[in-house]
């Protein structure tokens, strides 16, 4: 457990939670509520964008959460703008926030704003992007983004068939043919799903078992800037034109970062004549499972996303900042991994899930995260 030094400052449903990586979950308390709402303290929510659904169903969650324990809740989204982020955020700043949760959308840009905020002794709680070279994170909640990206890699191994269902080889040789795409350059968070993909991938790479017909891999050539599915969807027609047109080559798979993309990616495979029997559609991975994509799954195209419950995240939150605006010392579980380039941030760490079509019922639905009219 971690100390703070500071003075003390301030829908989707809720589900049962997941199994976390502690043995207890935080719970929030009806007592909390009463304790808070004597002072309806101010917290600051900046979060990065509504053009992705599962920020907005952040949002919503931490909103909702915060004000049924009695805070007051400022919050503003930045639709992807450095500038615009910087500027809600002094904005908060000077409306007396007790409190910031904070999605960033650049994760070395906001060193001033938190900087003003540790002056006037306002706790800061990065909301699952790691804010970068900063001392004054104090807190950061999030998944356990390496194994997001293992899971990604793990799961679209076994829809090509290198893997079986237990994880284990199943002496399939290939080559199989895969494009990797990766996350906004701006995000810490793409690098290590990037980094956590790759720690399964490349044996298999360097064994020839899987090739990338179109020899890009860095993180630089492959990173889609802003998670712009648009972007990725147009990466994603380069490489047909440049590499696949007027020759044999079929894209067996795709790693896929993040389900916005994936289906921008299916889409274009489909109007270059996949998704037939004739043509398959490649295994393309994604994360978040939004609602889209799950239909995909649903529906056989794309095979499987990263289940990262954002209504747990909310509550992990929720209670580091009910903790830190009593002055009290939030619970946390990892205290060594989240090196921002000037300090280690105390972290709590999520577990993500994969869902694909066998599980997505029991998972999703039976734990309350969509109902099945929204999946239809």
């Amino acid at each position: 457990m971690m100390s703070f030094s500071r003075p003390p400052w301030s829908p989707r449903r809720v589900a049962p939670a997941l199994a976390l990586l502690v043995a207890a979950p935080l719970a929030l308390t009806g007592c909390a509520s009463e304790a808070a709402g004597a002072d309806a303290s101010l917290v600051g929510v900046a979060m990065p964008t509504t053009t992705s659904l599962r920020w907005i169903e952040d949002g919503d969650n931490l909103q909702a959460q915060l004000e049924a324990l009695g805070y007051q809740v400022d919050l503003r989204y930045a639709e992807n703008d450095v500038a615009t982020q910087v500027d809600q955020l002094d904005s908060m700043i000077d409306a007396g926030a007790d409190l910031l949760v904070v999605g960033s959308i650049d994760g070395t840009a906001l060193k001033a704003q938190l900087a003003r905020a540790a002056d006037a002794g306002i706790p800061v709680i990065a909301y699952d992007r790691l804010i970068r070279e900063s001392p004054d994170v104090d807190y950061y909640a999030t998944f356990d983004n390496f194994r997001v990206g293992t899971q990604q890699a793990t799961s679209l191994l076994q829809g090509l068939g290198v893997l079986d269902d237990a994880g284990e080889p199943t002496g399939a040789a290939g080559p199989f043919a895969i494009e990797v795409f990766a996350g906004s350059s701006d995000d810490n968070n793409a690098t290590v799903f990037y980094e956590g993909a790759f720690s399964v991938l490349q044996p298999y790479l360097d064994s020839g078992v899987l090739e990338v017909p179109s020899g890009e891999t860095d993180f630089a050539s492959i990173a889609i800037e802003a998670w712009d599915a648009k972007v990725g969807g147009e990466r994603m027609t380069r490489l047909l034109d440049s590499v696949y047109a007027g020759t044999d080559l079929q894209i067996d798979g795709v790693l896929s970062p993040y389900d916005g993309i994936s289906i921008a990616i299916i889409d274009v495979l489909k109007g270059a004549g996949y998704g037939t029997p004739a043509r398959p559609l490649p295994v393309v991975v994604g994360q978040d499972a939004e609602a889209p994509s799950i239909k995909s799954v649903i529906a056989g195209e794309q095979f499987s996303s990263i289940y990262k419950d954002t209504r747990q995240l909310a509550e992990v939150t929720v209670a580091m900042g009910d903790a830190l605006l009593k002055g009290e010392s939030p619970e946390v579980n990892d205290v060594t991994s989240y090196d921002n380039g000037v300090t280690v941030v105390p972290t709590y760490l999520l577990a993500p899930v994969v869902v694909t079509a066998t599980n997505y019922e029991s998972l999703l639905v039976g734990g309350g995260y969509y109902t099945e009219e929204e999946l239809r």
